[in-house]
């Protein structure tokens, strides 16, 4: 019986058929000795390159780990505040901002140096804003860093908060190269966490114990399947502007969002209205002329992570120092929205889209 050939293909033949091999890749070969025609993966050499980006993913891995454990940490201290507080003279005015309607209590303050302290001690070298100390400072908005930057609102929905109105929460928003990748939003009232990281998803958190940081449940949220605003339940606030002309904008888009939407809402705080959106209680939220970044840079990343929208009210794309947003479920439905609120012009106390902003 005549013997059989050993089949031997080099390595460098192959080569000179695909020389990319960033990537496995499958080669057809024949050779005369063959009775059939072979297909070889070929394993990629290893790549320096690829072994420097898994270091990277991994690092950034461990980086929003470690910071979504000190921003829940935080919020947990920050609720328990709150919760004690609440109906007491801790929750009664101290100070107003920017008018007789934006409104400061002693637990804002107390909430927001707890937090900076928290997140110091740990994190060094990231920078901090917080709605208080920025208030107290002229109410200045640092321009955005592309250094990791902790955004506060250590008591949103303070007028709830006041008037013992079940809706406030606290805010703690994390961005990396000016992009929000984490953020944490609780009400401590309802016992209601929700959390969002970039690239894991959204989740609500129900929170137990005495002390306000036992995790009793947990369940990832997704958007609702709304398709069209005229089947859409729309949020949105009316801020702290009181003059005639932007007032008249404010309810001219409250009145084109009635005309064009199931039905509307307003519950008194940024922060939570985002969150309804991501979770699929609402389908749509919008404000213009909230407070600052601390308001909506958390609850960013949880809309997105639900799979919902963000974008400017005008349908640019939203800044987080621009003191606007809309938020939907979907990006048909936000290009309605959008459409719905654009006849109506901003009013003379009302920020400005971002295009048209001179400092961000």
């Amino acid at each position: 019986m005549r013997k059989k050939r050993k089949s031997v293909i080099k390595f460098s033949s192959l080569l000179r058929q695909k020389k990319t091999l960033d990537r496995g890749v499958f080669v057809k070969t024949t050779h005369k000795s063959f009775l059939h025609t072979h297909i070889i993966y070929i394993m990629p050499p290893p790549f320096q390159e690829d072994e420097e980006d898994e270091e990277e993913e991994g690092k950034e891995e461990l980086f929003l780990e470690e910071t979504l454990r000190a921003a829940k940490w935080c919020a947990f201290l920050a609720g328990k505040e709150i919760r004690n507080a609440w109906g007491t003279t801790s929750s009664e005015v101290k100070n107003t901002k920017k008018n007789d309607v934006d409104l400061v209590t002693l637990t804002d303050e107390k909430c927001e140096k707890m937090i900076k302290e928290y997140i110091r001690e740990r994190f060094p070298d990231h920078l901090i804003v917080g709605e208080e100390e920025t208030a107290a400072g002229g109410d200045v908005i640092p321009e955005m860093s592309a250094k990791p930057t902790w955004y506060i609102d250590p008591v949103d929905g303070t007028t709830n908060f006041i008037h013992s109105y079940p809706n406030s929460c606290v805010s703690i928003g994390l961005t990396m190269k000016k992009e929000p990748v984490v953020g944490v939003v609780f009400n401590p009232i309802t016992r209601e966490m929700f959390v969002g990281v970039k690239g894991r998803g959204s989740q609500l958190i129900n929170v137990g114990g005495n002390d306000l940081n036992e995790e009793t449940d947990v369940k990832m949220i997704r958007v609702s399947n709304a398709t069209t605003l005229k089947k859409a339940l729309i949020a949105t606030e009316i801020g702290v502007g009181r003059d005639e002309k932007t007032i008249d904008a404010i309810m001219g888009r409250i009145r084109n969002i009635v005309q064009n939407s199931r039905s509307v809402r307003c519950t008194g705080s940024c922060a939570m209205n985002m969150c309804a959106v991501a979770s699929g209680r609402v389908d749509g939220f919008f404000e213009i002329g909230f407070g600052g970044p601390w308001d909506n840079c958390a609850a960013t990343v949880i809309v997105r992570e639900a799979g919902g929208v963000v974008v400017d009210p005008s349908g640019e794309e939203m800044h987080l120092n621009a003191r606007r947003v809309l938020c939907a479920n979907s990006r048909e439905i936000m290009e309605e929205f959008v459409a719905a609120l654009k006849p109506v012009e901003d009013g003379p106390a009302e920020p400005p889209k971002p295009s048209l902003a001179t400092t961000l």
